[in-house]
């Protein structure tokens, strides 16, 4: 399928798209099948109930146009059709349409002096083997000006025929070069949504079919004219390899076989680079929602058992819900429909939700974990108007949030040990008003509170000595906003916490600061350093000190850990490779495996505001640091 692929000879590619109820009854799974393996072992292990298609890859022309029956035996076409399968021969091949005699011969027969004849060569040769339609691939250099004509006199003939035609097509690889008229000759298009990135371009190593492309190639090809039901989403069955595994291609089969659990992820080994079930699935979704189904490039290359990617999207297709390794469920529509994706407790922006599969402004309903909460926010990056939602909702609707949000998050509700302040039940106060709020839950906040201003709460307990978060409901429209919290009238200082311009003053966030106290009934107090904050409520949550105790010291000079506290990216002072780390969210009593983004950066976006540490081994000794998550 392209100039990599094809050279290497080592792939086979498998466009499939499944349809098995009535909801998705249009929808097509096209497996390609390449015939230089050996089709007639392979056509016993085909799970053909799982397709609507198969497309045998490559035939081509000869020096007169003609084309010899390469597939050797009808074993596969006879299978399927007795499955109810439809089977295509493709033609071309992304090695084939870089160069050499067969390229040329592709150019001379379908030149205007001799397509007629390889016109009427290619329907005789369908209708000769029961196949019930033709796909090109004609890739790169292969499509020149003769292209668009050759495909309008295809078409005609082999309609004519009763027979369809499709195309194999990426906009980087020549497909921006196609004329949109032609998109009413074919009867879909199989885009090729991947190699992004390869071997062959050493300087750009990682993913190169992420979820983000399969969004970016549907939209660049509706956007020119193709109908959505024409659009087919290509899958990879295949990753690359970068580093010491360079250009090299390798099986999805054989990277499951080498790597536990590798199923589940896009990359293994640091340099490895392809996609797993839950990347397959997250697609699947997208093109049964959005397209005309998939294509896979290719079926010989799946693994069998529970780890088949085929299996995998089947069980999309047939309404099989995502593994609920996660606290939460959002869905694209009311009542539970459309696409699921569920999410584990942590932050996700904008970007983070689209990589799983979440679009924006397209949440509909929600299904939340007992003990848990989702908080929706209606702009990026947690901010915005934003509504808490703690249980199932099968309709944002009666929310005022259908289609809306944009960034969420996912945590646990604090439990008894938690109390809940609404800002507006204070006990004494100086100089602040109360106001209707928008925020979740209604009622009146804190506003209109000047330099100096000041709200107490009277007999608020401590139960335990220890560490606790404060988390503060905040707004503000300007930036440079300053308050501090303290207890008994100021004689316990437990610092300031500067307040982010959030855009309005009713565009809510939650902040927070880790304080230690003794264990004992105070009065609580609020005190404004600096004007321009409105304040819907205070939460105050006992951290857990279970993993305190298995902390017996930090070592202050061997490793740095900055900024602290940190938002989103916790930098390490030395590189840490080779080197085993460990997260400690000391609020839930857990550790947790956060992904290294370099050797020398921690994301820790996804955690929750509190207290953590982060636990090195390096030489047998172990080495803490503790950080406070923003």
């Amino acid at each position: 399928m392209t100039k990599f692929q094809q050279l290497s000879y080592k792939f086979t590619f498998v466009l499939f798209l499944g349809i098995l109820n009535f909801s998705y009854a249009q929808k097509k799974v096209i497996g390609y099948i390449p015939n230089w393996i050996d089709l007639n072992t392979f056509s016993n292990s085909i799970q053909y109930n799982k397709l609507t298609h198969i497309n045998i890859a490559f035939e081509n022309p000869d020096a007169n146009g003609n084309l010899s029956f390469q597939s050797g035996n009808n074993a596969i076409i006879q299978a399927a059709h007795a499955n109810n399968v439809k089977v295509f021969v493709s033609i071309g091949g992304g090695a084939i349409s870089e160069g050499g005699a067969i390229r040329d011969n592709f150019f001379n027969q379908i030149s205007a002096g001799n397509r007629a004849s390889f016109v009427q060569k290619l329907k005789n040769y369908v209708i000769a083997h029961n196949f019930d339609g033709l796909d090109v691939d004609l890739e790169g250099p292969a499509i020149n000006g003769d292209y668009g004509s050759f495909i309008t006199d295809l078409a005609a003939s082999l309609h004519a025929n009763n027979k369809q035609i499709t195309a194999a097509l990426s906009q980087g690889y020549g497909g921006a070069n196609v004329p949109s008229y032609t998109f009413s000759s074919f009867d879909w298009i199989n885009i090729m949504a991947y190699d992004a990135t390869g071997p062959w371009n050493p300087s750009s190593p990682g993913q190169h079919s992420p979820y983000s492309l399969a969004v970016q190639q549907f939209n660049y090809w509706t956007g020119r004219g193709l109908p959505a039901s024409k659009a087919i989403i290509g899958l990879p069955f295949y990753g690359y390899g970068f580093g010491s595994s360079a250009n090299q291609g390798i099986s999805y089969a054989d990277i499951v076989a080498t790597y536990p659990g590798s199923e589940n992820v896009d990359q293994v080994a640091n340099t490895i680079y392809y996609n797993g079930i839950p990347t397959i699935k997250q697609k699947t979704t997208f093109a049964i929602q959005n397209a005309g189904g998939v294509m896979i490039w290719q079926l010989a290359q799946d693994a069998v058992g529970p780890k088949s990617l085929l299996s995998a999207i089947n069980d999309v297709i047939n309404g099989t819900q995502p593994p609920q390794n996660g606290v939460a469920t959002v869905y694209k529509h009311c009542n539970y429909d459309g696409y699921a994706v569920n999410l584990s407790i942590g932050n996700y922006t904008w970007s983070q939700l689209q990589a799983k599969g979440v679009l924006d402004n397209d949440i509909s309903s929600l299904k939340v974990q007992s003990g848990y909460e989702m908080v929706l926010y209606a702009n990026d990056n947690f901010t915005g108007t934003s509504i808490i939602i703690n249980a199932n909702n099968a309709c944002l609707v009666a929310n005022s949030f259908n289609d809306v949000a944009t960034s969420v998050r996912v945590r646990a509700i604090t439990n008894s040990s938690s109390i809940l302040i609404q800002a507006e039940n204070y006990s004494n106060m100086n100089g602040i008003q109360t106001e209707p709020t928008t925020d979740s839950g209604g009622g009146l906040n804190v506003g209109y509170a000047d330099t100096g201003d000041w709200m107490a709460y009277n007999s608020i307990t401590f139960p335990t000595t220890g560490s606790y978060l404060i988390e503060y409901r905040v707004a503000s429209a300007v930036s440079g906003a300053v308050i501090s919290s303290d207890l008994n009238g100021g004689s316990i200082i437990l610092g300031n916490v500067n307040i982010p311009n959030t855009g309005a003053w009713q565009n809510w966030q939650t902040i927070s600061q880790t304080v230690n106290v003794n264990t004992g009934t105070y009065n609580f107090g609020i005190y404004i350093q600096n004007s321009g904050v409105n304040l819907n409520w205070i939460r105050i949550t006992k951290v857990s000190n279970a993993f305190f105790k298995q902390v017996v010291s930090e070592e202050k000079e061997s490793i740095l850990v900055y900024p602290n506290p940190v938002e989103n990216s916790l930098n390490f002072s030395m590189a840490l490779k080779s080197v085993k780390t460990q997260i400690i969210d000391f609020q839930r009593g857990i550790y947790l495996e956060l992904p290294i983004v370099n050797d020398k950066t921690l994301d820790v976006s996804t955690l929750t505001p509190g207290i953590y540490a982060v636990v090195f081994e390096i030489d047998g000794k172990t080495i803490t640091k503790k950080f406070v998550k923003k």
